[in-house]
């Protein structure tokens, strides 16, 4: 009799949502975008789960609104804003969400709105990125009520200002400006970002172009769900740039504020110090849903203006432990110090589009490379039928500071060698993709493919007669699809050269 009973209340609901809710999503209307809630800050802890004299039921708002409400404006935020908007508009579908629903509460005793939210957290594991993340009503008005303690700014030694930023909000910028105003701080400044968040690329922008010159742009750089890059600049007046500076970095340091105090660091100004800041490859934004829940999903990446991305983290140029006393005791020291040359930021010098691997080209003619390169070239004639790839051509192999060259000259061709195949074994070499010299197997499978991916083989390209040949500590793989190929050593594993050559060849 009570399963009948919870069968007729179920139906009941069905019904009075039929007329409440439209039909589908995917296709088809829908409700209208869910606003952002702007510059929220996200604890580090989960939201502590109710008192065990407090019902889970007494956390949730006594006018709740149609069960599958939340449900649907998550689907259509998974489809409109998330990052991942492709792999989960191919895949999320709110019909077959809403039955699995209405399955578990039939079944379950609890109130609909739990499940719901149960069954939300498990489609963001299922469907969503690790960033992604839900928040029951009270733990997101507990995130909004939270105390935020203002930006302090004071004077720290002669001519030096401590700023402590506890949060990056749109008013962070003017703050800043109007405390450097009343001071002298030629001396030097102290940037503490301990703790400190932030999450509108605008006002990362607006904070860093006061201590930096305008010729440092883009500030930083985020890309959409469609590959979209967008660069991100400032107006504001460059106040402090030249200007020694110090931030301070803790474990708390994260999302916007690992950037800023990442982008500043690049100024030879500056001298990141502290510990290693939290990793912010994702940028996240807020959004409320109807019962007062809410989700944080990763709607964009985001990197530095010179293109690094901080997935792992920022590592301080100088360590810090103990109490307050010996963080500022730090920083002052680190005001004293001269300033730095910066290290240029990596570049990509193997171009696959390009056909360019540093300063040569693939199919470039070496008659003038073969002039003063007596002793670094192997030759090996057609007649072997040696040669790995083309063995109707002779090869040189020439061997170069930092290159390795393989020129063939085809049938009917008299002097010319053509630069088929280019290694480089410098140590700053790098793909577009950002793997380098250095990377480990696994890193180059994860961006390119395995076997059976993109023409994956693992072809040695030095032929017999060759000084590099049948090196017992070294192997290759070759991505024919793709032109790419990688020199690992054995036992490491690492990445010892990466070459270029034409794809198909």
């Amino acid at each position: 009799m009570k399963g009948f009973t919870r069968a007729i209340r179920v139906w009941g609901t069905v019904v009075a949502l039929s007329g409440a809710l439209p039909g589908k999503v995917m296709g088809q209307p829908g409700l209208p975008p869910v606003p952002v809630v702007p510059s929220v800050e996200e604890p580090r802890v989960d939201p502590v789960p109710p008192s065990p004299e407090v019902s889970p039921a007494s956390r949730i708002p006594a006018a709740s609104p149609p069960m599958g409400q939340d449900l649907r404006y998550l689907v259509k935020l998974f489809i409109n804003e998330s990052w991942q908007a492709g792999k989960q508009a191919a895949a999320v579908n709110y019909n077959d969400l809403y039955s699995r629903l209405l399955t578990r509460t039939y079944r379950d005793p609890r109130p609909p709105i739990e499940v719901e939210y149960e069954l939300i957290r498990e489609i963001l594991r299922e469907y969503g990125d690790p960033a992604d993340r839900f928040w029951d009503p009270q733990s997101f008005r507990d995130l909004l009520s939270r105390p935020r303690p203002p930006l302090q700014a004071r004077q720290m030694g002669p001519r030096q200002v401590y700023l402590a930023v506890p949060e990056l909000t749109p008013a962070t910028a003017q703050q800043i400006r109007q405390a450097l105003y009343t001071q002298d701080y030629s001396q030097g400044i102290v940037l503490d970002l301990r703790g400190s968040v932030g999450y509108d690329p605008q006002v990362i922008a607006d904070v860093a172009r006061l201590f930096l010159p305008r010729s440092v742009q883009p500030l930083l750089v985020t890309e959409d769900r469609f590959g979209q890059s967008t660069p991100w600049n400032s107006e504001n007046l460059p106040l402090a740039a030249g200007i020694p500076l110090v931030v301070l970095v803790d474990g708390n340091t994260r999302q916007g504020a690992t950037l800023l105090a990442a982008q500043l660091g690049a100024s030879g100004n500056t001298v990141i110090v502290g510990q290693t800041a939290q990793g912010s490859e994702r940028q996240t934004r807020f959004f409320a849903l109807p019962s007062g829940a809410a989700v944080e999903l990763a709607v964009a990446t985001w990197k530095t203006g010179d293109g690094r991305s901080l997935a792992q983290g920022l590592v301080p140029l100088q360590k810090v432990e103990g109490d307050e006393d010996a963080w500022l005791k730090a920083a002052l020291e680190a005001l004293a110090l001269p300033p730095r040359q910066p290290s240029p930021p990596p570049r990509p010098t193997v171009l696959v589009q390009e056909g360019r691997v540093g300063r040569f080209v693939l199919g470039m003619d070496t008659r003038n490379v073969d002039t003063h390169l007596l002793g670094n070239v192997d030759l090996i004639p057609a007649e072997s039928r040696a040669n790995v790839f083309q063995p109707n051509s002779d090869l040189k192999i020439f061997y170069l500071q930092d290159y390795i060259l393989f020129a063939y000259r085809r049938p009917g061709v008299l002097n010319s060698f053509f630069a088929d195949r280019i290694y480089t074994t410098h140590p700053e070499a790098m793909t577009g993709e950002g793997i380098r010299i250095g990377s480990t197997y696994s890193e180059v499978i994860a961006t390119y493919g395995g076997p059976g991916e993109n023409g994956y083989n693992e072809v040695v390209p030095y032929p017999k007669g060759s000084r590099e040949y049948l090196r017992d500590d070294r192997y290759y793989v070759n991505y024919d699809a793709l032109g790419l190929s990688f020199a690992f050593a054995v036992g490491s594993n690492r990445v010892t050269a990466i070459g270029l050559f034409k794809p198909g060849s």
